[in-house]
């Protein structure tokens, strides 16, 4: 092959590949991919309120027992307040499957990066999918770990990344995640620098005062990302 054929091929070659990826005046390659619905469940089971509490479909207004007392409960904490019983705040946290970055990005186009600099989460969209609850949540905070994480740590490595406003009880709805930009760098450097394995987790509070609902049902929310890759396609 002539120098001449080889140069016009490596011509095409490039513009081929910049009208697929996005490219630079530097020469690296940008792809953008997603990754697809991930979904998670909060349920009230972490939310068992004693029957001593319970006035029908509502927490009762019960009075503190002596020095204080209140029924005894496995699940959620009762404190004495005001003179009434009144159960505590309650976290709870829903744990999503491991995500696989390097594997995404390899189906997303037939010719893949070679190299990745960075990551960058361009928007994150969340649906609530199915909402039975019969009381409010707190924002839910989105949070992102390795793959061996399956609680809110940062002893494990788990960072915030996101927040999707309080939802209400019964309440659908879908919209774009409030990302948090130190959370979303710090993924960079871990998919980029450690592992393209993630698990992103959900964390919440409920609290309950007594007047209201007895909590039942389960909210299941998904979320998807829009990510770009930085990088080449040679080392």
């Amino acid at each position: 092959m002539t120098s001449a054929r080889a140069s016009q091929l490596a011509l095409v070659l490039a513009a081929f590949l910049a009208s697929v990826f996005g490219s630079s005046c530097d020469g690296t390659i940008s792809v953008t991919f997603q990754t697809g619905a991930q979904e998670f469940a909060v349920s009230t089971d972490a939310l068992t309120i004693p029957m001593e509490l319970r006035d029908g479909d509502r927490i009762a207004a019960a009075p503190c027992g002596p020095m204080g007392l209140c029924p005894p409960s496995d699940v959620v904490t009762i404190t004495c307040e005001a003179g009434v019983c009144d159960p505590a705040p309650k976290t709870v946290t829903g744990v999503g499957g491991v995500i696989d970055v390097s594997a995404l990005l390899a189906e997303t186009r037939e010719v893949g990066l070679r190299v990745v600099d960075a990551y960058e989460v361009l928007d994150v969209a969340y649906d609530v999918q199915l909402n039975t609850l019969t009381v409010p949540t707190a924002p839910v905070e989105v949070y992102w770990g390795p793959s061996s994480a399956t609680t809110v740590d940062e002893s494990l490595g788990v960072r915030h990344f996101g927040t999707i406003p309080a939802i209400q009880a019964g309440q659908m709805g879908a919209g774009q995640l409030a990302l948090d930009g130190a959370g979303v760098a710090a993924l960079s450097d871990y998919l980029v620098d450690t592992a393209p394995q993630v698990r992103f987790l959900v964390q919440t509070t409920v609290d309950l005062d007594p007047g209201d609902p007895v909590p039942e049902g389960s909210v299941r929310v998904s979320v998807n990302a829009t990510v770009r890759a930085v990088g080449s396609i040679v080392d």
